[in-house]
């Protein structure tokens, strides 16, 4: 292939990088690398899904597999949530970078097999963080309770693949930087800063909480959420094969999110024993970012405009006006929760953990989910089941539903419960039936990922339906100017 002329525009350094590994190491098979990390995200979110339901079983019965050490409640939870993060949506995210960036840029993915090298070393992180959190081994604090070994290792997974994807970009054959690929370079920048700086030993106190809630929000803010609305950007406009609603709009949201969404975990600490800075920039940041996201949903929903009948038979699609959905209820939720007569009646119960979960498995998700089945489907042009298809989706939303609703209800009671300075064991007891359709939700939702993985299987037992068009030559359909995404 000739260089292009982009080449010759390249920094020193860029130039020096070019020339001392240029393609030395191209993907042996297109996409390995992308599938790898995604499909392993799909393994560790059965694991996840399925130490959730157990912790939820717990919660209604305290003894469910008592006497074990390494399954109480306290063992378990940050294996659940931090496998959540680390090992699902973190590996789709990845995953789904590595095969957007290629076909945004036009060009095929530099370093592939240091990418799938990468990914088989965060799988073995992955499995040893669980064996550590098993076995009492933790840093004790929310999102952060992997050792410094596996957060050293986490860094240099990551940074290899964000290396492989800025080289990617440099030689770009497609002369736009399209909105997707603004939000995955914000999402790999603040990941270093955020992950450093939450993970350094040497906060306490007052500090510590500070640093913690800076570091957690923004986890799920700067590095899923940038992920995640890339990963809507990029689908949404590719399973309608249309253009997006407005490019300028969607380049005006994503400076507007990466000016509000930094400070916005300090609504977290509203009463808190910290200087009263970090809350008051939490509430007005976290006010701010109606903007961007107000921005972001007129955007895709003109894009959806006329098409909406296609969601009767696209399940893809359905998926990504699910995510599209709950960015929009998960945020706004966000930013009542910073209103201080709001944050005293609901911080402190379910309504919290309604609003994580609405953020975690209704938004970012559902999103991942959408990209994997585009990526099955119209990336390695596979047939799916449509029935297993169609019966993920149902328990998938039906699961959602009854976990959210129930317990966003449970929220407004202890809140009001509280007001009404009724004692600690009686706000419990009110709880109850809230809880058991909790762990009622489990069966639908951990049903339907598990049709979604033997969906997946299914579908490799079968050859290509044709074979994949290379990237280096991938040109965009009349009908559309950019290959995905908005300029």
């Amino acid at each position: 292939m000739q260089d292009s002329p982009r080449s010759r525009e390249l920094s020193g350094v860029a130039v020096w990088l070019n020339r001392l590994i240029g393609d030395r190491l191209p993907e042996q098979v297109q996409d390995q690398a992308a599938c790898t990390w995604l499909f392993s995200g799909v393994f560790w979110m059965l694991i996840a899904m399925s130490i959730g339901m157990i912790e939820a079983i717990k919660l209604i019965y305290p003894n469910f597999l008592g006497g074990v050490d390494v399954l109480a409640f306290g063992r378990l939870r940050p294996a659940h949530v931090n496998t959540v993060l680390f090992g699902w949506l973190t590996m789709a995210m990845v995953g789904g970078s590595l095969y957007m960036i290629p076909r945004l840029a036009r060009r095929h993915l530099y370093l592939g097999e240091l990418a799938l090298l990468a990914a088989w070393a965060y799988n073995g992180i992955t499995a040893t963080s669980i064996i550590t959190l098993a076995l009492g081994m933790t840093k004790g604090k929310e999102y952060e309770e992997w050792i410094i070994p596996l957060n050293i290792g986490v860094l240099i997974c990551l940074d290899i693949v964000a290396a492989c994807l800025i080289a990617t970009l440099a030689e770009r054959q497609e002369e736009q930087l399209y909105v997707s690929s603004w939000y995955l370079i914000l999402a790999y920048i603040s990941f270093n800063v955020v992950y450093i700086t939450g993970n350094l030993p040497s906060y306490f106190g007052a500090e510590d909480a500070s640093v913690n809630w800076f570091y957690a929000h923004n986890y799920l803010g700067m590095w899923l959420t940038s992920g995640s609305v890339a990963t809507l950007y990029y689908v949404l406009p590719k399973q309608l094969n249309k253009e997006m609603y407005a490019h300028w709009l969607a380049l005006w949201g994503f400076w507007l999110f990466a000016a509000f969404y930094i400070w916005n975990g300090g609504h977290h600490l509203v009463y808190g024993p910290v200087p009263m800075v970090i809350p008051m920039l939490g509430i007005i940041f976290a006010l701010g970012m109606t903007l961007p996201v107000g921005a972001t949903i007129i955007n895709w929903t003109g894009t959806f405009w006329g098409e909406w009948h296609q969601l009767w038979r696209n399940i893809p699609l359905r998926f990504t006006a699910l995510g599209a959905l709950n960015y929009f209820l998960t945020s706004y939720e966000g930013s009542l929760e910073a209103i201080e007569e709001i944050n005293v009646n609901q911080h402190f119960g379910d309504f919290t953990i309604t609003h994580a979960h609405l953020g975690f498995v209704g938004f970012t998700t559902a999103a991942a989910i959408a990209l994997i089945y585009h990526v099955v489907e119209i990336g390695l042009n596979r047939k799916m089941s449509p029935f297993l298809t169609s019966a993920h989706w149902w328990l998938f939303f039906i699961g959602l539903i009854i976990y959210i609703v129930p317990l966003q209800i449970a929220g407004f009671v202890e809140g009001a419960a509280w007001a009404r300075g009724l004692p600690f064991s009686q706000v419990l007891q009110s709880r109850a039936p809230y809880y058991w359709m909790r762990a009622f939700s489990g069966i639908p939702l951990v049903g339907g990922q598990l049709l979604f993985a033997w969906n997946l299987i299914w579908a490799f037992q079968f050859p290509a339906i044709s074979k994949p068009e290379p990237i280096e030559e991938w040109t965009p359909k009349p009908i559309e100017e950019a290959p995905g995404g908005s300029k």
